[in-house]
């Protein structure tokens, strides 16, 4: 009976010491995690310019990347220096190129127009790959971009929200914009394509699901009205607001407000 118990005593114990291990390995792994990301936070530069139309986990969790829309021809950068490990024509990403980047991240651009780049080529940040395309399985000219943490792989377990590690400097979000462009660095046209990282800032006038790339508009600032808009633009505060459904005046800084059709 004392040999029970005590083999019972022993296998208690090693069973606790288990799943002690287990715990602490599962906490180094998430403390590794959170701090890999608190590290490459906000270090990569904006891939294209245009309007982000869909972001990270839709479609029922399976959509693992950001959508940049924009107008055929627009260049795409790579986000960061690193080598191309992949550029090839896919079913679904159409014309694609992957990126491992020297921080151990690997990011995705799909849906590529054209493709400049080739497999083993060493690669900086600000580098343009490619223009936005239609290619693959994809509706509207648009940048399919993923990153993830390691290797790419086909259950893209490793992707992560791009939004943690694009960077929020002006000059980022503009990466594209010093290349031959689309838009011909129109003033104008500048504002139309200004990437929307700041999503809760976009307001009653910045539903997602309307496409105002390609046309004129221009972000709310501190201290603008309707009225001061419509003096800029030549228009009528009336039409501001059918244009952008707005049941009243109020805006809200950063919106996106369309100014002419």
């Amino acid at each position: 009976m004392v040999d029970i118990i005590k083999r019972f005593c022993i296998a208690v114990a090693l069973g606790l010491c288990i799943g002690i291990l287990f715990l602490g390995t599962q906490t180094a792994k998430a403390e590794e995690k959170r701090d890999l990301l608190e590290v490459e936070d906000q270090t990569f530069i904006w891939p294209t310019v245009g309007e982000i139309s869909d972001t990270f986990g839709t479609r029922e969790g399976k959509h693992f990347g950001i959508d940049i829309a924009a107008l055929e021809g627009t260049p795409v950068v790579s986000a960061a220096n690193g080598v191309v490990s992949k550029s090839y024509v896919s079913d679904t990403y159409g014309e694609v190129v992957f990126i491992e980047h020297d921080n151990g991240f690997e990011t995705v651009y799909a849906h590529l127009h054209d493709r400049f780049v080739s497999e083993g080529q060493a690669i900086e940040g600000g580098s343009q790959l490619g223009t936005v395309g239609n290619t693959g399985r994809s509706q509207g000219n648009h940048l399919h971009f993923e990153v993830h943490d390691g290797s790419w792989n086909i259950d893209k377990s490793e992707a992560i929200d791009p939004l943690f590690v694009l960077s929020e400097k002006d000059s980022d979000r503009y990466a594209a914009w010093s290349l031959d462009s689309a838009y011909e660095n129109d003033t104008e046209d500048s504002e139309a394509v200004y990437v929307m990282s700041n999503l809760p800032g976009m307001g009653k006038a910045g539903d997602q699901e309307r496409n105002v790339v390609g046309q004129p508009v221009k972000m709310v600032e501190s201290g603008d009205t309707l009225w001061s808009i419509s003096q800029l633009y030549d228009t009528s505060i009336e039409e501001l607001m059918e244009w952008n459904g707005l049941s009243d005046e109020s805006i809200i800084v950063g919106d996106l407000l369309i100014v002419d059709q």
